[in-house]
């Protein structure tokens, strides 16, 4: 391995922590509604075309065709939404109009560059492709660093994680972006890759060895392929060639099962896998019996997963704690970040947040 550049600018380390206290709903009378730390606050008082909802924003497009997003109490109009895409993450609001590219982050819109047709985006990080000027670009904590230029063609692949990015250029050489650092981790394209927090992990084409990147060190996790294999902030799953499941936590791998396990899922901090039908949760160290049977719904959030019992109740397991949330029939939730909105009966919405129900 060895470092190619280190960009001119400091880039500082970014919180991993974000507060992700936010969601938002379409009451019984059409409104848009948001759940913001415990209030509630209408948005709209016509029906809006659609809504996404992101760590500390709620992006939509209201009646009149206008893209908006609240953030930190305010809801401030970026564009009219024609020839119109956006997308959330827990740290940044993305949206094109065309192809011209822009993002809003810390109450503030930015236009990246006037023509891209190719974009990946996680967390922290949005990765670009310059069409007019043949570069490739990022843009990480306020500030944009230009990755690559000189291009004839495209990036071959590309994956980001929360804060590190990962993708194969035009040469075929396998590169790393991680705390400011270019970093060349092979010089040919890997079987498959992954990226998450702070880690990468990859299949080599010429040894077929399984590889990690972690904290800016490289590591052989496994002489031979993994059967699969998925990441998350600082953590991973994966099912070794002798069918074991094991765990890679705080700089270690440890085995968990001697079995391939029914099912498993990554998503930030949690691991979520069923064994002989009991539905486990894997969380900084321990591991949680949730039910003894896989629920038929549940959704995995950054730091939780929510799921639906035999008895139709909704249950959330959150931060090592587990909630009955409810015992109503559920019609649909979202667990998003440390909220957890669900409905019952006819428009009734409700959130769990911090334990407690809420109601509008």
């Amino acid at each position: 391995m060895r470092i190619l550049l280190v960009f001119l600018f400091l880039i500082t380390n970014l919180a991993v922590v974000c507060g992700q206290d936010i969601t938002a709903f379409i009451d019984y009378r059409g409104n848009l509604q948001s759940f913001d730390k415990g209030i509630f606050k209408q948005l709209e008082h016509l029906p809006v075309a659609g809504y996404k909802i992101g760590g500390k924003t709620i992006a939509y497009v209201d009646h009149k065709n206008d893209f908006r997003v609240f953030s930190d109490g305010q809801t401030i109009t970026m564009v009219n939404a024609a020839d119109f895409s956006y997308w959330t993450t827990d740290y940044l609001t993305v949206f094109k109009v065309a192809s011209v590219l822009y993002v809003f982050d810390r109450g503030e819109k930015r236009t990246l560059c006037y023509y891209n047709t190719m974009m990946t985006l996680s967390d922290s990080l949005l990765a670009y492709f310059d069409d007019a000027k043949s570069s490739f670009n990022i843009y990480y904590n306020g500030k944009v660093a230009l990755l690559e230029d000189n291009f004839l063609s495209k990036p071959r692949a590309i994956k980001t994680g929360s804060n590190v990015l990962s993708w194969v250029n035009q040469s075929g050489y396998f590169n790393v972006f991680y705390h400011g650092n270019l970093i060349t981790l092979d010089n040919i394209p890997p079987i498959t890759f992954e990226a998450g927090r702070d880690i990468v992990a990859w299949i080599d084409d010429y040894t077929r060895q399984f590889h990690l990147f972690y904290n800016g060190d490289t590591a052989i996790v496994e002489t031979f392929a993994p059967d699969s294999f998925k990441v998350g902030f600082g953590i991973m799953a994966y099912v070794d060639q002798q069918s074991n499941f094991r765990i890679f936590h705080d700089g270690k791998t440890e085995k968990l099962l001697s079995n391939r396990p029914e099912m498993f899922a990554v998503k930030g901090n949690v691991i979520v896998y069923a064994y002989n039908n009991m539905f486990n949760v894997y969380y900084k160290g321990n591991v949680y019996n949730l039910q003894n049977r896989i629920p038929i719904d549940f959704q995995l959030g950054n730091d939780g997963v929510a799921w639906i019992d035999d008895s139709g109740r909704l249950n959330l397991f959150q931060k090592g704690k587990i909630y009955t949330v409810s015992y109503e029939i559920i019609n649909r939730f979202y667990l998003s970040g440390n909220v957890l909105k669900y409905e019952t009966g006819i428009n009734s919405v409700f959130v769990f947040y911090e334990g407690k129900n809420y109601e509008q």
